[in-house]
């Protein structure tokens, strides 16, 4: 077990483990929008009295981290819209 400690101190101090990849931007907001629509259905189908203070909170948290990204979007450029016009009236950029 020692063996395995040292190896694993060795590769960190010499930075031969690489950092986990991040997600692209975009398709953080777009998760992130989906995790706002997924609440507000939530909120709309909570039947359970006890569960609505529940659908309030975690609406309001995936809203705050949707406006969150949405910002960041803003600042970085990002003018990724995957949505056809077809599909939502306002085709315009909301990134």
């Amino acid at each position: 077990m020692q063996i395995t400690w040292q190896k694993l101190v060795k590769q960190l101090l010499s930075h031969d483990v690489s950092p986990a990849r991040l997600p692209d931007l975009k398709d953080m907001v777009e998760e992130a929008r989906r995790e706002w629509l997924a609440a507000q259905y939530y909120y709309d189908n909570v039947t359970d009295q006890d569960l609505v203070d529940h659908a309030v909170y975690m609406m309001q948290a995936a809203e705050k981290k949707y406006v969150y990204l949405l910002k960041q979007a803003r600042r970085a450029g990002i003018t990724y819209y995957p949505y056809p016009a077809e599909i939502e009236e306002n085709s315009k950029l909301v990134y």
